[in-house]
């Protein structure tokens, strides 16, 4: 009777273990549904990356090593790099271009070695834009000196853009190049001339020592002007068109003696653009 009911035990215990491991299996089954449909708060947003698993390779890229701080760069300068070292002078020319006096100065300067600045009116470029093209060829600077030659002071504000513009549009069409220099005819400036000139993307350029070559002046007289007032950063101002009859002839003689001399004074013969680019120039009269 007792091992009767032994074996009725055991058949019921048996048959509970078989429920439990049913009932454990089913919820098994279960919770990875409801994983499947997010009830769980533990399913991938749609559109998000999967977490990468992290190894001892990638735990390294996560957190990089720190690295110490290196040293800033030097700053870049403000100011322009000195082009030129020494006693700075320029050569400027007014009124040109043309096919006579305009060619025979560059003549010079090309066998002296020198580079100049020539101030261009519109109207001489359009009859001489190769005159004009090779200035700039030969390494020249070329400035903006009105369309007409008027005096820009007496121009309505109209007129006086104008005649920059236009002259500007002239030479930029026979050189290529968009001058950053303009003279006034005359040297005559206003607040107002200034401040087109400024508008126009350029400095006004006026000079130190005025040579009076147009008013046919002797090459003595020029020579001995020049190389009395030239200081550092001088402008001496010449013309390669126009003046008084002939009166030009006096430049073209004057041009190689003061070159000469102005170097063995120990003179740099630069451009304009050079002068402003080096850093060593009048304010008082490149403004």
């Amino acid at each position: 009777m007792r091992g009767k009911r032994a074996s009725v035990k055991r058949a019921w215990l048996g048959a509970f273990m078989i429920v439990l491991m049913s009932a454990w299996l089913s919820g098994c089954g279960m919770l990875q549904e409801w994983n499947s449909i997010g009830l769980t708060g533990g399913a991938v947003v749609s559109g998000a990356s999967p977490e990468p698993t992290i190894t001892e390779e990638t735990a390294n890229e996560a957190e990089p090593e720190v690295q110490p701080p290196q040293e800033s760069p030097d700053p870049v300068p403000t100011q322009p790099a000195k082009a030129h070292e020494g006693k700075l002078v320029a050569l400027t020319f007014d009124d040109g271009p043309d096919n006579n006096y305009t060619l025979k100065i560059l003549d010079i300067l090309k066998e002296n070695d020198v580079k100049a600045t020539f101030f261009l009116v519109g109207t001489q470029v359009r009859k001489y834009p190769e005159t004009a093209k090779r200035i700039v060829e030969e390494g020249h600077s070329v400035g903006n000196h009105s369309w007409s030659h008027s005096d820009l002071t007496k121009l309505s504000a109209k007129a006086l853009s104008e005649q920059i513009d236009k002259a500007q549009k002239e030479i930029i069409k026979a050189t290529g190049v968009t001058p950053s220099l303009m003279r006034a005819p005359y040297g005559a400036i206003s607040g107002s001339v200034l401040k087109t000139v400024h508008l126009s993307g350029m400095q006004h350029v006026a000079w130190t020592v005025d040579t009076k070559d147009w008013a046919g002046s002797s090459v003595a007289a020029m020579h001995k002007n020049v190389m009395t007032n030239t200081k550092e950063g001088g402008v001496i101002l010449m013309h390669s068109f126009g003046g008084r009859k002939n009166s030009l002839d006096h430049t073209v003689k004057l041009l190689p003696s003061i070159i000469k001399d102005l170097k063995a004074k120990g003179y740099e013969l630069v451009t304009v653009d050079e002068m402003v680019a080096s850093g060593h120039y009048r304010t008082s009269v490149i403004k």
